[in-house]
């Protein structure tokens, strides 16, 4: 018996180390059942003093069947590479990883995932990008990957408020310096702008030099805020210090 529950502890083990978590979920929730089928089977036998003679190996041997079965009928991700991106094309990119170079393919079904789990698209990748790459190899080459799922853990977005001086202006964008992030670009898009009494004004009135609020999608590897719902100039309107008079 104590066999079969080390067995046990080193399969649950293997199932929180299976990375990523939402790709592999069919297969974890499978073993899982498999292992509570084969507990409840042990505990059965275990009740009864004619069972626990039984060989122990047999059993345990029966359990680790069930579960390689089920690897082999279901796990899908023969091609497990890690490495940066080095070409990124319309429906591909190539990878350099410790184990060569890769070609990935993408199709309708791939998913894209950011660092933290977020939802991304190849749109986002970039030359240099440390991809996470799971799927199957076409051939006995094992160099090219049609892709199920691929993450990206250069890619780490999220919302915020930004503070901030702009120092260049341009048609599309603004760029800012920031005190804990360093220089930032800013794709306000169709934001909408205000002045420091939340009165609505207009791209033309905001100038280089305001200091600025912006809310948005910060990203930290091309250091960007992109879909911006609001930019805040506190420099408008021009606050003049009132003179005390003198009695």
């Amino acid at each position: 018996m104590k066999k079969i529950s080390l067995g046990i502890i080193v399969l649950a083990t293997f199932l929180t180390v299976i990375s990523p978590a939402i790709a592999l979920t069919p297969l974890r929730n499978g073993i899982r059942k498999t292992i509570r089928e084969t507990v409840k089977e042990e505990k059965k036998e275990g009740s009864n003093p004619a069972g626990i003679k039984e060989d122990v190996k047999e059993i345990r041997m029966g359990l680790l069947d069930k579960i390689k079965n089920f690897m082999k009928k279901n796990l899908k991700f023969e091609a497990r590479v890690k490495g940066k991106i080095t070409v990124v094309g319309s429906n591909n990119f190539s990878l350099n990883g410790d184990d060569g170079t890769f070609q990935v393919n993408i199709n309708d079904k791939t998913k894209f995932l950011r660092k933290f789990g977020g939802k991304s698209s190849l749109g986002e990748y970039s030359v240099g990008d440390e991809v996470i790459v799971f799927g199957k190899f076409t051939d006995d080459t094992k160099l090219i990957i049609d892709a199920k799922t691929v993450k990206n853990n250069s890619i780490q977005k999220r919302f915020g408020a930004f503070f901030g001086k702009i120092t260049v202006k341009n048609i599309d964008n603004f760029i800012m310096e920031t005190a804990e992030r360093g220089t930032q670009t800013v794709y306000f898009g169709t934001a909408k702008i205000v002045n420091r009494k939340e009165t609505n004004i207009t791209l033309s009135d905001i100038k280089v030099g305001d200091r600025v609020r912006v809310k948005g999608v910060w990203d930290k590897t091309l250091s960007k805020i992109a879909e911006v719902i609001q930019i805040k100039d506190f420099s408008i309107p021009v606050v003049i210090p009132t003179q005390a008079t003198e009695n």
